[in-house]
C-alpha cells in the first residue's frame, strides 16, 4: 500500500497526466521518489502506442518524431525541462561565484543559454525519434521505454543519496529505510527493462539470432552510457552548485534520454544491416 501511494504521489507530482487519485502523505515521500522511474515507463508505453499508430497509419519519419517528442515532454508538465533550462543558465554562464550560479538557476526569467540548450536538445531528441521511425519495430518502442525508466532510476539515485543543496527540498536524512535508497527504483527498472527484453524478443516481425543477441548487448552499453552522462552532468552541477537539487535531477534526466536516444537511432542502423 505505501508503493501505491507513492507510485500516486509521484504520477500526480511529475506528470501532467490527469491522476485517478492524488492524496499527499508525507510517510510515503521515499516511496514517491522510488516510483518515479515506473512514470517514466508510463508515459513510454503511451508514447510507444501513439507511435505505433501513426506508423501504421504511414506518416512520415519527421512528422512522427516531432509528434513523439511533443506528446512525451508535455505529458512531463515540462518539469524536467525547467531543471534542464535553469541549469544550462547556471552553468554555462561561467559565473566565478557559486552564489551567483545559484541566484541564476532560482531566476524565473529565461536566458539565453536556456534557449540555445533547448533548441539543440529538442532538435537532437526529435531528429532521432524520426530517425527510428524510418522502419518502426517493437524493439524500437521496447528501448524507448527502457530509456525514459532508467533515465529517472540514475537521477533519482543520486537525489536521494547525494547530499542537498541547502536550498533543495529534497534531503537524504529523511529516507531511515535502506530500500528508499535507490534500490526500489533500480529493481522496478529493471523488471521494467527484462518485460521490454522478452516483448521484443518475441515481436515476429524480428527475427531470432543475432540481431537479438546484438540487441541486448547494445542495450546494455546503452544504459552505461545514460549512467555515464548523467553520472558526469550530476557531478559537474553539484561541484558547481554546492549540493544536489531538484534542477540537477531534471537536467540529468533530460541528457540522459537524449543520449539514449540519440543512441538507438545508431542502433537501429547498424541491426537494419543484418
Amino acid at each position: 500500500m505505501k508503493y501505491f501511494r507513492g507510485f500516486m504521489m509521484a504520477w500526480g507530482n511529475f506528470s501532467a497526466i490527469p491522476c485517478p487519485s492524488l492524496k499527499w502523505d508525507e510517510r510515503c515521500r521515499g516511496a514517491m521518489l522510488n516510483m518515479l522511474p515506473l512514470i517514466g515507463t508510463l508515459m513510454g508505453l503511451i508514447c510507444v502506442v501513439l507511435w505505433k499508430v501513426l506508423a501504421v497509419l504511414g506518416v512520415e519519419p519527421v512528422f512522427l518524431g516531432l509528434a513523439i517528442t511533443a506528446l512525451y515532454f508535455c505529458m512531463t508538465g515540462f518539469i524536467h525541462l525547467d531543471g534542464f533550462m535553469d541549469c544550462s543558465d547556471a552553468l554555462l554562464s561561467r559565473r566565478p561565484d557559486m552564489e551567483e550560479k545559484r541566484r541564476i538557476l532560482k531566476d524565473s526569467h529565461v536566458g539565453a543559454f536556456a534557449v540555445i540548450a533547448l533548441v539543440f536538445m529538442l532538435m537532437m531528441f526529435a531528429g532521432s525519434i524520426a530517425a527510428i521511425s524510418q522502419e518502426f519495430a517493437m524493439r524500437d518502442g521496447a528501448l524507448f521505454i527502457i530509456i525514459v525508466t532508467w533515465s529517472r532510476t540514475f537521477a533519482i539515485r543520486d537525489v536521494i543519496t547525494q547530499k542537498p543543496m541547502t536550498t533543495s527540498q529534497y534531503n537524504g536524512s529523511v529516507y531511515d529505510d535502506p530500500l528508499e535508497k535507490g534500490t526500489v527504483a533500480v529493481i522496478a527498472a529493471a523488471v521494467v527493462s527484462l518485460i521490454m527484453y522478452v516483448v521484443f524478443i518475441f515481436d515476429r516481425s524480428q527475427p531470432l539470432g543475432a540481431a537479438n543477441l546484438l540487441t541486448f548487448f547494445y542495450t546494455i552499453v546503452m544504459i552505461t552510457l545514460m549512467r555515464v552522462v548523467e553520472g558526469r552532468t550530476g557531478a559537474n552541477a553539484r561541484k558547481q552548485l554546492g549540493g544536489m537539487n531538484g534542477d540537477i535531477s531534471g537536467c540529468m534526466i533530460v541528457l540522459g534520454e537524449m543520449s539514449g536516444v540519440i543512441f538507438t537511432a545508431l542502433l537501429a542502423d547498424i541491426l537494419s544491416l543484418l
